[in-house]
């Protein structure tokens, strides 16, 4: 009765992942590809900005894929104008799922691995009726100025995987529809169409969804919103499938959802994605898979484990998407009481990494121009540090593998190594995007000789070095 898209034989006419009232009223309607979250915007087709991703792609959906796009939408809602609310996360947030140890597993396996057991998750039996699970089942909580929000124990924990902040309602249409409609206007002097003129008019009609080009019989092409739907307030982590951030300093404030950023999803966050804990100004919460994967792990003594987290996550400014972003990291087993250990290590290889990425990039700036023009420059050089990223991942993993298995801590042989291919890895992206270029001017070398000095000389570096024992030559 929950999911029914058209409300056709439910109570009260529910619809799935829609606004209760009709939204009759509304005398605008929205072209369907407005539910797609990296479609242009109104503004965008003003100014004729739709450059990379065009209008008038996406014209009509069939009914699956309507339902997938505005579930899509509700769950991760970004800003949308005046009293269009974000979703119950917030707006494009992160979302890690566990993955299951054989590569081949079905997709009902690697989903339910991410179906937390009762017995872990202790909630009061719910009401699929009432809307306090499915909100779509229950008149909308207006959060106009006279409105109030809504609080994580305002509705049953349940809830939090169906959050619904958008008033919408889709206009349903079918090939018939058109068919009678088209046989109408044929039929002379009349407003009633005859069954031959339908039928033919039916057999001439065929309707494809845009995303799938499959044919369909029932499709969408618009839709109605009514601003101010339910606004979602407060703290609601852990959540099942999303990590958090808080100050830990300040725990008045809320936490807040942890989202994509340009350059993508690196291991540069992973110990966000992963770890639960505070750590100076900055505490991260990890999703609730990870510590029922953690705790069937330890009921079947390593016999049933899972492989890796698949994190995911639109990159939001606001209304517009920059991206999207989907990466598979690992998930390491390691006993509570060594669990600080490791994550000091986790931040310590994260910090020196920065601190080389930061030094390359001002290297790879200063020698393609001037030192003036350098400085006033700011050209975009972020490439640089997610190309670093991405490259050092492999480096960085093996080295936590070296530590989980050393009880929380780097071994001296695993640290040099990480630390010498760290370097070579610096100096070989610093001679690809310098020196092999046709001219090596003297500025490039010396560039060059600085960046030597820094990954030989800085302190920071230098410390590391000594506190395993690994030295230049190496």
């Amino acid at each position: 009765h929950a999911f029914s898209l058209t409300g056709d034989g439910v109570a009260k006419g529910a619809r799935f992942m829609q606004d209760l009232d009709d939204l009759a009223s509304v005398k605008s309607i929205n072209p369907v590809a407005g539910l797609l979250i990296e479609a242009p915007g109104g503004n965008t087709l003003k100014l004729n900005k739709d450059f990379f991703i065009k209008r008038d792609k996406v014209n009509q959906l069939s009914l699956p894929m309507a339902a997938m796009a505005l579930f899509t939408l509700q769950i991760n809602a970004p800003s949308g104008g005046v009293g269009h609310r974000t979703g119950l996360r917030g707006g494009g947030p992160m979302t890690t799922l566990v993955r299951p140890s054989d590569a081949n597993s079905s997709l009902w396996q690697k989903l339910w691995w991410n179906v937390i057991n009762r017995s872990d998750w202790d909630y009061p039996d719910p009401d699929f009726s009432n809307g306090s699970v499915f909100p779509w089942l229950a008149p909308t909580r207006i959060s106009d100025k006279t409105g109030e929000p809504i609080y994580y124990d305002q509705v049953h924990p349940l809830h939090v995987y169906w959050g619904m902040p958008r008033r919408m309602r889709l206009i349903i249409e079918s090939v018939d529809d058109i068919a009678i409609n088209t046989a109408t206007e044929k039929v002379d002097g009349t407003d009633v169409a005859d069954n031959e003129s339908v039928n033919t008019a039916t057999t001439d009609i065929e309707m494809r969804d845009d995303l799938t080009c499959e044919p369909c019989q029932q499709f969408v092409r618009h839709y109605r919103t009514q601003n101010y739907g339910p606004n979602y307030e407060g703290d609601w982590s852990p959540h099942p499938i999303t990590p958090y951030r808080h100050n830990s300093k300040k725990p008045e404030e809320t936490p807040f959802s942890i989202k994509a950023q340009p350059g993508g999803i690196t291991y540069k966050i992973w110990h966000m994605l992963t770890f639960t804990a505070s750590q100076d100004k900055t505490g991260f919460i990890r999703a609730k898979v990870l510590d029922h994967a953690n705790e069937i792990q330890q009921r079947s003594r390593g016999r049933i484990k899972a492989k890796g987290l698949w994190a995911f996550s639109y990159d939001m400014d606001n209304m517009k998407a920059r991206g999207f972003y989907s990466h598979q990291l690992p998930i390491y087993y390691i006993s509570t009481k060594h669990q600080a250990r490791l994550l000091k290590v986790v931040l310590e290889l994260q910090m020196l990494t920065g601190t080389i990425v930061k030094t390359l990039r001002d290297s790879i700036k200063y020698s393609w121009m001037s030192e003036r023009h350098a400085k006033d420059s700011k050209g975009d050089m972020s490439m640089i540090d997610t190309m670093f990223w991405q490259r050092s991942e492999a480096m960085f993993f093996n080295a936590i593998a070296d530590a989980v298995n050393n009880e929380g801590l780097l071994t001296a042989d695993a640290a040099r190594k990480w630390l010498v291919n760290l370097c070579q890895l610096t100096l070989q992206i610093y001679d690809e995007q310098v020196l092999s270029a046709d001219v090596v001017s003297q500025r490039h070398m010396a560039q060059l000789n600085n960046l030597r000095a820094f990954l030989y000389g800085n302190k920071q570096l230098t410390e590391f070095r000594n506190k395993h024992k690994a030295n230049k030559d190496d």
